[in-house]
């Protein structure tokens, strides 16, 4: 696009006879800064006259009558410099005849150090023709700017309503600049430098960027111009093609949902359903896996768990082609996906979920925690399905196991959970909280601090899983008196005798095994609890 510059303008003709003369100290950059506008300047205070970006044309008039002043008319000279470099002028020309040496000699003292391009001139110009010749100039080049602005915005117009893919549209944006422009996914960027990027975001989701990888000859605005209307028009594509895979995953959902509670249809009516929906080929296994996912975190909306879920389902889709192993996958509720998969091998169906707890958690930044529960294989996808709620409640006990141990585990068998992760998920229950507290109220009250407390549910914690008092003494490194001892006080503190009581023993060590998976949520109820019984 064309640009009226400062070396533009002192480039022109009408400065070829008269070439100025530089008085300051600019950088070489100044000489590329835009030209806003022309402007005749005959006063000293130009405040609130100049927006900002005018080279300033003036005959400094306004000086004369202070040049015979004690400083020769240096501080009048400064103060009218630092007013126009306060506005924001990119340049200054001023017309001193040689007959006013006292005002040439207050310029050069005043623009001796300064940044800005100053100049002068010592015979005289057409000021009227001058400005005349460059504001044209500037109409020209915003005439073309718009022109260009009206191309581009026409060309990916065009191509939106047009519903183009994101590759026509990047073939648009290179045309455009003439040089290779290219599309980088979120789930495929580098750390590489570019000679420029743009990325493309949809609400507070990040899709990819456009980039391009060697400097282009054209210019940085319509460089910028060009990415960024192509961005808008990938956004658009993008979630055009998510908006129609919406419509194949509802239809996917409404099918999941009737083979999850069970169906009369065959198992070979079963797969031929699956494979029409998902638009595989019949598929041959002879075993399925159901597996369940469930996302999760801190402060989670319905609308950013359905979006996210949205996520994971293409990174299942796009890992289950690069592995060339059919996934049948659908949202079953808000932040839970289902999924089937006729897998070869276990290690196939680990490296597919591992693969995508980790690109799931590279998408999102790590603003969301996904586990998923597996359940036992089968030998046709309709069993398969049917045990998906078995596969659901291992991946319920996972998020909650999880959650409390922080362990970083991208799957989950039954047997991976245990009585810790039936611990997890009665956490959060409220029943279960208040049998917890029950049982160790009367501990916390006799305990001072929680490490006491903490010290004591280690005491019990050897005590029941102990079979020999002499084993136990030497374990604790104290003697048997001792032991006993400590004893007789724990059975003053509980109300009963732990070797007595077997359920009464079994009650309190699922207890502290609860407290020792939450301590900083169950020790404050349990203050709370031992200081209303006092």
């Amino acid at each position: 696009m064309r640009q009226v510059t400062v070396g533009s303008v002192l480039a022109l003709d009408i400065f070829k006879n008269t070439p100025p003369q530089l008085i300051s100290q600019p950088e070489v950059s100044a000489w590329d800064e835009p030209v806003r506008w022309m402007h005749i300047l005959e006063t000293a205070r130009p405040e609130g006259l100049l927006p900002g970006g005018e080279f300033i044309l003036t005959t400094a008039t306004f000086l004369d009558p202070v040049v015979d002043s004690a400083d020769g008319g240096l501080d009048a000279a400064n103060q009218f410099l630092d007013s126009v470099e306060a506005t924001g002028a990119v340049a200054v020309v001023a017309e001193v005849l040689p007959d006013r040496q006292k005002v040439i000699t207050a310029l050069k003292a005043a623009a001796r150090d300064r940044v800005t391009p100053i100049y002068l001139i010592y015979d005289l110009i057409r000021f009227v023709e001058l400005t005349q010749f460059v504001h044209e100039n500037l109409a020209a080049a915003r005439l073309q700017e718009v022109e260009t602005d009206r191309r581009i915005h026409e060309a990916f117009t065009r191509l939106s309503v047009g519903s183009a893919s994101t590759s026509r549209i990047v073939a648009e944006a290179a045309a455009l600049l003439e040089c290779p422009v290219e599309w980088e996914s979120i789930d495929k960027r580098s750390a590489q430098k570019f000679a420029a990027a743009h990325s493309v975001v949809a609400g507070d989701e990040e899709l990819g960027r456009l980039i391009i990888r060697e400097a282009c000859s054209a210019e940085d605005k319509l460089v910028r111009t060009v990415l960024e209307r192509a961005g808008q028009a990938v956004a658009i594509s993008v979630l055009a093609q998510r908006s129609q895979r919406e419509m194949r995953r509802s239809t996917a959902s409404s099918l999941f949902y009737q083979l999850r509670g069970g169906t009369e249809l065959s198992a070979q009516e079963v797969q031929w359903r699956l494979s029409e929906t998902f638009g595989y080929a019949p598929v041959t296994a002879a075993k399925w896996v159901p597996v369940v996912f469930r996302i999760s975190g801190p402060q989670q909306t319905e609308e950013r768990l359905n979006r996210w879920s949205g996520v994971l389902l293409d990174i299942l889709e796009q890992l289950g082609s690069v592995q060339q192993l059919p996934v049948f996958a659908a949202r079953s509720e808000i932040g839970v996906v289902d999924m089937l998969v006729p897998a070869r091998e276990a290690t196939e169906l680990h490296e597919l979920i591992e693969t995508t707890h980790a690109r799931f958690s590279s998408r999102l930044s790590g603003r969301s925690t996904l586990v998923a529960g597996i359940a036992g294989e089968t030998e046709s996808a309709k069993a398969s399905a049917e045990q998906l709620e078995d596969a659901a409640r291992i991946a319920y006990a996972a998020e909650a196991y999880v959650a409390v141990t922080h362990r970083n585990q991208a799957y989950f068998y039954a047997q991976d959970l245990g009585l810790p992760g039936l611990l997890a998920t009665l956490n959060t229950h409220e029943h279960f909280t208040a049998f917890v507290t029950a049982e160790l109220a009367s501990l916390a009250g006799g305990a001072r601090t929680r490490g006491a407390l903490e010290q004591q549910l280690d005491f019990i914690e050897a005590l029941v899983t102990s079979t020999n008092k002499a084993e136990l003494a030497r374990m604790l490194h104290i003697s048997r008196p001792a032991l006993y001892a400590r004893l007789k006080n724990l059975e003053v503190q509980l109300g009963y005798n732990l070797e007595q009581h077997a359920e009464r023993r079994t009650a309190i060590h699922l207890a502290l095994l609860a407290y020792r998976q939450a301590p900083d949520q169950i020790y404050p109820l349990l203050v709370e609890a031992s200081t209303s019984e006092r």
